[in-house]
């Protein structure tokens, strides 16, 4: 604790002369007619009626310490740098593929996607998060937020379409796979850069996650892909969620911005991959200066009871009551 106004403090030195002057002086003799009578020096009584007198000089001490102003400083409070997350998932007819164990019910690769990015998502709180799911086109389904409940809403809306797997009376929720099908990765790229280089603050960041090649980025296409991420100071971090080899285009965009490639052929592997992922991309924490608050709670309490006993005082107990 500290003072705003420490030059009040030297005030104090007046309750302090005040209380001094009560405790030290004689006062007014009185004589008083006691006849034939001895009476005690009533040592308790004048020691209470001097605490009593003494009560304005503590209440003007009080009063001092309010005008000097009492501060504190509050813990520096802590502040993580904001990453922009974009989440690119590839929803073509493909990602409706097995992925891991069969064991408890169908399991494919666009649920362990989703999965891994709800983990994700929810130990990483505090960063914003985009959701962009193409195929031959793309569609930015949600916007950077730090909603992430947004981006798991939207499961139903975005599961992939594949009538070679799905019966043909299985009610689509999906998107046409005869519309939105073929991979083109570097078209997503593009747009997923275009949206983070709306963000004026905050790292960015593209987590790709697909199954299969793309056209649009083999050489010499992906020279121009990596000079528009790089423009934008945009890192990719790409996973490939089939146990076919990973495209060296692909490779060399996400190592060129900065990132990395990853095979992940079972859920279990793509876990460990998003733990990669945030270990390669730490979270930046900000501590920010100490904060002045005021300080005056210490003083209420004393100053309350030091006033109620005042007031009580005032009814007698003094020396000269009449």
């Amino acid at each position: 604790m500290t003072f705003l106004h420490p030059q009040w403090l030297a005030l104090l030195a007046l309750p302090v002369i005040l209380a001094f002057w009560e405790w030290t002086r004689k006062g007014q003799p009185i004589a008083l007619p006691f006849d034939h009578g001895r009476q005690r020096r009533g040592l308790v009584l004048h020691f209470l009626v001097l605490c009593a007198n003494c009560l304005p000089a503590g209440l003007l001490t009080l009063a001092i310490l309010f005008l000097a102003h009492p501060i504190t400083f509050t813990p520096p409070e802590v502040e993580r740098k904001l990453t922009n997350i974009q989440i690119l998932l590839d929803t073509s007819g493909s990602m409706a593929e097995p992925h891991g164990s069969q064991a408890n019910g169908r399991h494919r690769r666009f649920d362990s996607a989703m999965d891994a990015i709800e983990k994700f998502i929810n130990y990483r709180k505090g960063d914003a998060y985009g959701l962009t799911i193409f195929s031959r086109h793309f569609i930015h389904w949600v916007p950077l937020t730090l909603d992430t409940q947004s981006i798991m809403l939207a499961r139903p809306f975005i599961q992939p379409d594949n009538p070679r797997l799905d019966p043909p009376n299985m009610v689509r929720k999906g998107l046409p796979d005869a519309l939105w099908g073929i991979t083109l990765i570097g078209k997503a790229l593009y747009g997923a850069a275009d949206i983070l280089s709306q963000r004026p603050s905050g790292d960015r960041m593209v987590i790709l996650l697909t199954d299969g090649e793309s056209s649009d980025i083999k050489a010499p296409k992906d020279l121009a892909v990596i000079s528009a991420l790089r423009a934008q100071n945009v890192t990719v971090f790409a996973i490939m969620l089939s146990e076919e080899q990973i495209e060296p285009a692909l490779v060399g965009i996400a190592r060129a911005t900065g990132g990395d490639v990853f095979n992940a052929a079972t859920p279990e592997a793509l876990h460990t991959v998003f733990q990669s992922i945030d270990a390669m991309k730490r979270v930046v924490v900000l501590e920010k200066q100490p904060q002045v608050a005021d300080y005056y709670d210490p003083f209420f309490l004393p100053a309350t009871v030091l006033l109620i006993l005042s007031v009580l005082t005032l009814f007698g107990l003094r020396f000269t009551p009449w």
